[in-house]
């Protein structure tokens, strides 16, 4: 992978739920590049898998992106993490999709892939995730008891593209804010992204930069113990 250009930004695209907006494809596939992007989009190896491919690409095919490749587990749920890293190297846009939260983390959040991740974020390239894979971004992860059926908020570490914050999805259609915020209160957080379905939260450098679609609610606590907080919406 060449080395990060003088004065290039580090770009990070998390959507809240659905993968298809077309103002958050525009902005991600101009910063891999345009129609000379070499793309590489995440999944999880799911019976019909193929049948939510046109969710992701379509938007980049009409963008006139004609390189993208996708990763996902063999039948046997194994990864050639050989073919995997050359494919991320070579990338200059890599996207991660939605599905099961804790799958994705196993795959793409923790080694060898997380540091091949890790490395294309710092030598310029953009990462975007989506649901799932945007959750998974941050340094640390926070699952919603919404999303796995468990009582409780399931909190580990993620890639740790960005740091001090965390996020939630899917945030309003899931009336998610108590679950962010015991997210936050239990890793002594204090700030934290609600992602709306139809909304990209962007970070440029390791911080907010601006909100694509409707909406992202941004989270800042005041007080732990009395959970007081205030929440901007953008």
């Amino acid at each position: 992978m060449p080395g990060k250009a003088q004065g290039s930004d580090n770009y990070l695209f998390l959507l809240g739920g659905d993968p298809s907006q077309k103002a958050a494809a525009e902005a991600f596939v101009a910063k891999a590049g345009g129609v000379d992007a070499r793309l590489v989009l995440m999944l999880l190896n799911k019976h019909g898998w193929q049948d939510y491919l046109r969710f992701y690409v379509d938007n980049w095919l009409e963008l006139g992106v004609k390189d993208y490749k996708v990763i996902i587990p063999d039948d046997n749920d194994v990864m050639d993490y050989d073919i995997v890293t050359a494919d991320l190297r070579n990338a200059t846009g890599v996207f991660i999709g939605g599905g099961d939260t804790l799958r994705y983390h196993y795959y793409y959040a923790t080694e060898p892939i997380k540091s091949v991740l890790t490395n294309c974020y710092e030598n310029g390239v953009p990462i975007a995730g989506c649901s799932a894979g945007a959750l998974i971004l941050p340094e640390l992860f926070l699952v919603s008891p919404n999303d796995t059926g468990d009582e409780q908020v399931v909190i580990g570490d993620g890639v740790g593209l960005i740091s001090n914050q965390v996020i939630g999805v899917h945030f309003s259609e899931w009336d998610d804010t108590d679950n962010l915020i015991e997210g936050m209160v239990r890793t002594k957080t204090r700030l934290g992204w609600g992602i709306d379905e139809k909304a990209c939260a962007v970070f440029r450098n390791g911080k907010f930069n601006y909100a694509l679609g409707n909406s992202v609610h941004m989270i800042q606590m005041e007080d732990f113990i009395n959970r007081k907080y205030k929440v901007t919406k953008f």
